[in-house]
């Protein structure tokens, strides 16, 4: 907490404002600031990073009681205040869980974890939510993830004192917040949803604690024309009507590059053309589900006299009702 600054000038809001007005304001800020959405502009960083640390005082309704109070002269030195790194039930960064979650903005974003508390013990985990593309969760990857850690306070060892007074680096939290790195593997074949434990990447702890444990949850960005069910996947393969009529040759994509697949005369829309073993592997097996092209007929919307008059010699050769079987 820094009595300095303006938190409700930084948020737009006025003195009085109401909790929701609050929640509004930073959501919105959050929205047009955050770095995913200006990657290498520091000046948008930096005013993420005020609304955060406004929107982490303001609220609470005790932090924004003892800000006002500072404010006003009635505090002096040695305030345990929370600082821009959050508290106990906290999401490190400074976001409440309960209150506001970023994952419902952007992909690569904390959510929850990250409580702490005052007596030696296991650290609290770490939850953040990456979004990963189709093939790189079908193939199996590596991504690199930042993300902010709660670390022990180098300035006193975590006890959250200097002195008679409370540590100026902390805030009397006992910890600091830092940028962490980590790579993180995507086992081939893992499922929307599915979670990676990297052990003792969560917040840290003074001796004789141990840290928590980074959780990373896995959210699988939707593919251009590849659709999955279960292991398999689903490919609708668009075909003309001659080709249908006749049959035909056509190159079709899969996870492993493009196959050559055979259109038996007379298909349909709807009739399914199975690829044996082109589907997604099952992690930690050789299995791998199946490819199942899907054909659909593309009748074109506008035609000459002359096909029409071609399409009416065919629907002689017709089955008289195809609809027969619903009398």
């Amino acid at each position: 907490m820094d009595p300095k600054k303006d938190y409700y000038k930084i948020l737009g809001v006025p003195e009085g404002a109401s909790p929701e007005e609050i929640r509004k304001a930073f959501r919105r800020l959050a929205k047009k600031h955050h770095p995913d959405v200006n990657p290498g502009d520091k000046a948008a960083e930096s005013r993420f990073k005020d609304a955060n640390e406004a929107h982490e005082v303001l609220s609470d309704r005790k932090k924004r009681e003892e800000y006002d109070a500072i404010r006003q002269g009635g505090f002096a030195g040695g305030f345990r205040g929370a600082g821009p790194f959050g508290g106990a039930g906290h999401a490190p960064g400074g976001f409440r869980a309960e209150s506001f979650d970023l994952g419902d903005l952007f992909g690569d974003m904390l959510r929850g974890g990250g409580a702490r508390s005052s007596h030696p013990g296991r650290g609290s985990d770490i939850r953040v939510e990456i979004s990963v593309d189709f093939l790189d969760m079908v193939r199996g990857a590596v991504r690199e993830i930042r993300y902010p850690r709660p670390r022990v306070c180098g300035q006193c060892g975590g006890t959250g004192r200097a002195g008679r007074r409370g540590c100026p680096v902390c805030y009397g939290r006992g910890v600091t917040e830092s940028e962490e790195r980590v790579k993180v593997r995507v086992p081939a074949g893992a499922r929307d949803g599915a979670t990676i434990r990297v052990p003792s990447k969560g917040e840290e702890r003074a001796a004789p604690g141990e840290s928590g444990d980074l959780q990373v949850e896995l959210r699988m960005l939707a593919h251009p024309y590849f659709r999955r069910e279960g292991n398999d996947i689903l490919l609708e393969a668009p075909i003309r009507f001659s080709e249908a009529v006749k049959g035909a040759k056509i190159e079709v994509p899969t996870i492993d590059g493009p196959v050559t697949v055979t259109i038996p005369p007379g298909s349909s829309s709807g009739r399914k053309l199975r690829l044996k073993g082109r589907g997604v592997p099952t992690p930690g097996t050789a299995e791998r589900g199946d490819q199942y092209v899907v054909l659909q007929v593309v009748v074109p919307s506008s035609l000459p006299e002359e096909f029409l008059r071609l399409v009416d010699r065919i629907a002689g050769f017709e089955e008289k009702d195809p609809r027969g079987h619903w009398n």
